[in-house]
């Protein structure tokens, strides 16, 4: 047996064995939380630990206003905990979130990329807040610790091994029961702090589009628990006569304008071609992102190099153009479209400019030596006679 089919045995004895560990009172609030039983403390030293690893790994993004800006949403939800609960954002493209039983939340900067307004972005931290008040991580403690071969699944997601609760619970979800009850704790959540309730179902038609469109495999929370369409069927249920609330649109795309290009970066980077074009190719989430969103879903087409995508790149490539010139990588994008396209004056011209706007940049040497060999070449026919 390859070692992939004894990675999903151990991973669905892990989340299917039975929870042996009694009834859990959930906190009432941070002041609640004062002596911790000896197996739920050592729960928080792993989580302590596991917080320490990511970032000293470098995983976690501390930029300021995009951290301050995920606690105040948490802090609203959950007013009377303020204090105990850290939210971080977290530099990986998988989307998922989680929660860890010291009241760390983690959101990955690709799932926060995905949304549309706070109200969705809510409906995550409020789920993830649920897990944490009503103590999830202990009571299914004693499952995840008989799992077999959680070390190999551990390493496989390149989780620093530093407690299996942690890295197995935090990773792949809680128990079906957990995630639905933190559905319907988190739902209350919402309304109770004002937001509109019916973005919930939004937040996970989204994700459902995009896992069915990219086929992700990625057994992480969010593709598997449950199952998306299940929790749709819930939310929709639950919100059947919410028609009010606040959505924060406006609020949303202003703070989180840099962080879902950088997503769109590391997704190009990734080749996730088909995630790129699923996003901006859909006009509702397009009008979310700046203009230079267009150099993104250009570049996925450019590279993916499909029947019909050079002339869908190089429309997307002059929109840039037009209302942001000054967007160096469009100019580099542009040339090597025209080069292999066999456009030697218009590929000189566009890399040209390219090193004009960006002195420095990293792959200058890559772009010097596309420029020598262009300009070795003698000119095209159409380039020695031009049409009148």
């Amino acid at each position: 047996m390859t070692r992939a089919p004894i990675l999903t045995l151990a991973l669905a004895f892990a989340l299917t064995a039975p929870v042996h560990a009694g009834d859990v009172a959930p906190w009432a609030g941070a002041t609640d939380i004062q002596e911790l039983d000896p197996a739920e403390k050592s729960l928080w030293h792993e989580a302590d630990e596991f917080d320490q690893a990511l970032a000293r790994a470098g995983k976690v993004n501390t930029d300021p206003a995009l951290s301050g800006y995920l606690q105040d949403i948490m802090d609203r939800l959950y007013p009377e905990f303020k204090g105990r609960f850290n939210v971080h954002l977290l530099n990986a493209q998988h989307i998922n979130a989680f929660a860890l039983p010291n009241g760390s939340i983690y959101v990955n900067t690709g799932l926060i990329a995905r949304f549309e307004n706070e109200a969705q972005l809510a409906t995550v931290l409020a789920h993830e807040g649920a897990h944490f008040i009503h103590r999830h991580a202990l009571q299914q403690a004693e499952r995840v610790r008989n799992a077999a071969a959680f070390a190999l699944m551990v390493g496989m997601l390149g989780v620093p091994l530093v407690g299996d609760i942690v890295a197995l619970s935090s990773m792949f979800g809680y128990s079906r029961e957990h995630e639905r009850e933190a559905d319907e704790i988190g739902y209350r959540r919402l309304i109770a702090a004002g937001y509109a309730p019916r973005e919930s179902i939004r937040t996970f038609e989204h994700l459902q589009a995009e896992i069915k469109a990219a086929e992700i495999s990625e057994p992480f929370f969010f593709a598997s628990h449950p199952r998306l369409q299940e929790r749709i069927d819930n939310f929709s249920e639950l919100a059947k006569d919410a028609n009010s609330g606040e959505i924060a649109r406006e609020r949303f795309v202003e703070t989180t304008a840099g962080l879902r290009l950088a997503s769109l970066e590391a997704d190009l980077a990734a080749y996730r071609f088909k995630q790129i074009i699923l996003v901006l190719g859909n006009p509702e989430h397009r009008r979310e992102y700046p203009p230079e969103a267009s150099y993104y879903l250009g570049e996925a087409y450019r590279l993916r190099n499909e029947a019909g995508d050079l002339d869908a790149a190089e429309r997307e490539f002059s929109r840039v153009m037009e209302s942001t010139p000054q967007f160096a990588p469009v100019h580099r994008a542009l040339g090597l479209l025209y080069y292999k396209r066999g456009d030697t004056a218009l590929a000189v011209s566009r890399l040209r400019r390219y090193l004009e706007l960006a002195p420095v940049a990293p792959d200058r040497g890559h772009v010097e030596y596309y420029l020598s060999s262009l300009e070795k070449q003698p000119p095209s026919q159409e380039e020695r006679h031009p049409p009148p």
